[in-house]
């Protein structure tokens, strides 16, 4: 059965946001688990810190984040979407997250957070959302909150590292550059994550420092990673319906939405996911 954009639209949040659903992130979280919580680690978090969790979505990354800043620490939460605020609000309760002192409904363009109330600030798969001005006005309101010394954590997507073997290497990206030229904000917002160093720099943040993250998966897969991937290569086919692709193309993607297929990529021998996610961090000077 071919995917639809109904199927699909239910994989957004409420704001409009593709990919933002918080059984979509919390069903990706569990794929790639090892992964982005080794990414978490990196950034330096230290026991003791208040930390804040900007745009949070469901809430995967906040258990270790109450790990990492320990009993004496404490982590907030503030997110854009009311059904994601909901969730990390019941998660919270449900686990007794007494670390987790609030989860609040705002936006990473004006947190409602004095200046310097944080030892260091997460934001993760977000950028790739926001026009070029805005991921400017974002990074200086993350690094308004943060003390001088904190640290200002961005963990976003490279479509440059997205590949399903054994289709054509470079056709997801081809998908992203087609979207941009289109005028898809998503799109030109995606292509722009591996340079967003720069505008971190820019932003009045010194020390940047990068990690990207090659993260592979194949067979035999795991309920869960079946579970996101076939979620992922239908939303994708969906996308590439309705972008202008060659005809070609667009037979590959129509190919990949049809995933009770027998021959669908997902069931080749050789089947591969590849993608890249880089976690850039700077220091508040």
């Amino acid at each position: 059965m071919s995917t639809s954009l109904q199927e699909t639209a239910s994989h957004g949040s409420s704001t409009g946001h593709t990919l933002a659903a918080p059984a979509w992130l919390d069903n990706h979280f569990l794929a790639m688990q090892p992964e982005y919580e080794g990414m978490l680690k990196w950034v330096g978090i230290q026991p003791n810190w208040n930390v804040l969790d900007a745009a949070c979505g469901g809430g995967s990354f906040l258990p270790l984040m109450i790990e990492l800043v320990g009993a004496g620490g404490t982590v907030r939460a503030i997110d854009l979407a009311p059904e994601n605020v909901k969730t990390v609000q019941t998660k919270a309760a449900q686990n007794k997250w007494s670390n987790l002192t609030s989860v609040d409904l705002g936006s990473i363009l004006a947190l409602p957070y004095d200046d310097q109330s944080f030892d260091a600030v997460w934001c993760a798969n977000t950028m790739q959302y926001l026009s070029e001005e805005e991921v400017s006005r974002a990074i200086k309101e993350l690094r308004r909150v943060v003390r001088p010394g904190g640290l200002v954590a961005i963990k976003d997507y490279d479509p440059t590292g997205m590949q399903f073997f054994p289709l054509p290497y470079t056709l997801c990206l081809r998908r992203y550059e087609a979207m941009a030229r289109g005028g898809s904000q998503h799109g030109q917002g995606v292509l722009r994550v591996p340079y967003l160093s720069q505008y971190m720099r820019g932003g009045g943040l010194v020390d940047v420092r990068q990690r990207p993250t090659v993260m592979v998966r194949f067979p035999p897969l795991r309920d869960v990673e079946k579970r996101f991937l076939s979620d992922l290569l239908g939303f994708s086919a969906d996308q590439a319906s309705q972008t202008d692709l060659p005809s070609d193309e667009k037979e590959i993607w129509q190919q990949v939405g049809a995933l009770d297929s027998a021959d669908h990529i997902l069931n080749h021998p050789d089947f591969q996911y590849r993608a890249i996610q880089t976690v850039f961090v700077g220091r508040v000077p």
